[in-house]
């Protein structure tokens, strides 16, 4: 096992690059070891951390121009209680505050948490449409992100990620967690919803959703069903589109969801 400190998010990504599979980016490191084996819970002797909290702009949250940017190494308990996160992304504080236990938030970071793929977070930034601030300072939306992110796990160095401002849009969204707290296991499944107007509804224009072992990603299919005016939507025509990327018992669960929050049951 290595510890490698580079100077610069570029010298990180290159160092990730050219180590590929042996390369662990590590900041509060709170979820690296559920991977590791577990009767001794000791890293491989082959991987190279590569440590990534050193830099100031990863861990600062400001306004940038139009839009909330949040340092990807801040600490999940910063961004939950921080004013600026709670005045334009109440949702993602919402969702930070049902993540683990507080020991955990003070530790892990919101890069962290996304770099999983199936965090908390992920369906929020998704549903705010986040963009992400990569080491060569380009930035991408968060759903070519999280695809980069699932096919190769920790090899993608986030900086930052940055939510366009628009303090009353929280007020139409939702954030839902289903699972057993009681379990020491992720959630079964975690969605984020958010509509254009107040009134909800039909207006739905953004449903995200993440759960074990499938890719983080927005039902682009059900927010099409809802948009269109033609179309008759219940429970049943929701399940539906829920069903072309979601297996069937959480494609249950999320259409009840989501026809729910519709006021569709």
């Amino acid at each position: 096992m290595k510890l490698l400190t580079p100077a610069t998010p570029q010298e990180a990504q290159a160092l990730a690059d050219a180590l590929g599979p042996r390369a662990r980016f590590i900041a509060g490191g709170t979820l690296l070891q559920q991977a590791w084996a577990e009767d001794s819970r000791l890293a491989p002797p082959d991987i190279s951390f590569i440590d990534i909290q050193q830099w100031p702009a990863t861990q600062r949250i400001a306004i940038d121009g139009q839009t909330l940017r949040i340092g990807a190494g801040a600490r999940l308990e910063a961004v939950r209680r921080d004013p600026l996160v709670l005045a334009h992304a109440p949702l993602l504080a919402e969702a930070l505050g049902q993540l683990g236990a507080l020991g955990v938030r003070r530790l892990g970071t919101l890069g962290g948490n996304l770099g999983w793929g199936m965090g908390d977070a992920a369906p929020v930034m998704l549903a705010l449409d986040a963009e992400v601030e990569l080491a060569d300072g380009q930035r991408e939306p968060m759903a070519h992100t999280m695809a980069h992110t699932m096919a190769r796990p920790g090899q993608t160095l986030m900086v930052a990620f940055h939510l366009p401002l628009a303090p009353q849009r929280a007020m139409h969204a939702v954030f839902e967690k289903v699972g057993y707290r009681a379990a020491f296991s992720p959630a079964r499944l975690r969605m984020a919803l958010r509509w254009a107007e107040a009134s909800r509804g039909r207006t739905l224009c953004r449903v995200a959703v993440a759960a074990p072992d499938l890719r983080v990603h927005r039902l682009a299919n059900v927010e099409a069903l809802v948009a269109d005016t033609g179309a008759h939507v219940d429970l049943h025509a929701i399940r539906r589109a829920c069903l072309t990327t979601l297996p069937a018992p959480l494609a249950a669960m999320a259409s009840r969801l989501i026809a729910g929050h519709c006021g569709l049951l």
